[in-house]
């Protein structure tokens, strides 16, 4: 490995153990602010209230259906196999880089929420019954950790690929449902929510930070192969015209 590549493999480890350590420390401070405030068990007034008018809304009987099943897609027991499906395909297609920042953006992701939820045992909201899908401690929500840092850093690496925009708008649509199901099945406090945004905002912004050099190298490099294929072929097929008109 070239001593250049070696400098910038070496930074975006460094950049990521740091971001880590970071996310971590956001959350953790988060926490000791809860406890500090009293409000670890119980919750602030103001999250009662929130959560009672959330609980109160009348939605439809298929939008309620679809709070119970669309948060499966925000979680990192469906985004992992789905983040390894995607690196396979990068690497298969010579973007090799790209798929060990997708890689290591997910397993930062799974493992900030299991560190943190190991901590803290907070006890999730009583108000009424649970419904959906959750596991462990209420505190911090890993679906708004993995729905922040996944869909986005996605439609981040979709768009320096193919100038798409779209993803971004699927990415915060997903990011508003899993949030807000999140506190209509009455299974976090909000204040989980907000803890699991910053980390997932943190981690998202250091690890695109962190493999911006190496992402973008590889996608200017399959460019020109891409672009000097096109003009190879398009050779090829004037030479086979001017064959054909002999």
């Amino acid at each position: 490995m070239p001593q250049r590549a070696t400098k910038e493999w070496l930074r975006s480890l460094l950049w990521c153990l740091g971001g880590y350590l970071l996310s971590l420390g956001v959350g953790v401070a988060y926490a000791r602010y809860l406890m500090a405030a009293g409000e670890w068990t119980e919750g602030f007034p103001w999250e009662h209230d929130l959560l009672q008018a959330v609980h109160r809304a009348t939605v439809p009987a298929f939008v309620d259906r679809a709070f119970l099943i669309l948060p499966w897609f925000g979680t990192n027991i469906t985004l992992l196999p789905l983040s390894l499906i995607a690196a396979v395909w990068l690497v298969r297609h010579g973007y090799r880089r790209v798929a060990v920042h997708l890689i290591v953006l997910q397993i930062g992701t799974l493992t900030l929420s299991a560190v943190l939820k190991g901590f803290y045992d907070r006890p999730r909201p009583t108000l009424w019954e649970q419904r959906g899908q959750f596991a462990w401690a209420s505190y911090p929500s890993g679906h708004a950790i993995a729905s922040v840092a996944v869909p986005f850093t996605i439609a981040i690496i979709l768009w320096r690929m193919r100038g798409w925009r779209w993803p971004f708008a699927l990415a915060g649509a997903m990011l508003m449902v899993n949030s807000y199901s999140r506190l209509y099945l009455g299974v976090h406090w909000p204040s989980d929510v907000i803890a699991g945004v910053l980390m997932g905002a943190m981690w998202l912004l250091v690890t695109l930070i962190a493999f911006r050099p190496l992402d973008a190298a590889e996608v200017r490099s399959r460019r020109r192969v891409t672009r000097q294929g096109i003009h190879d072929e398009g050779s090829l097929d004037k030479a086979d015209a001017t064959d054909e008109g002999r």
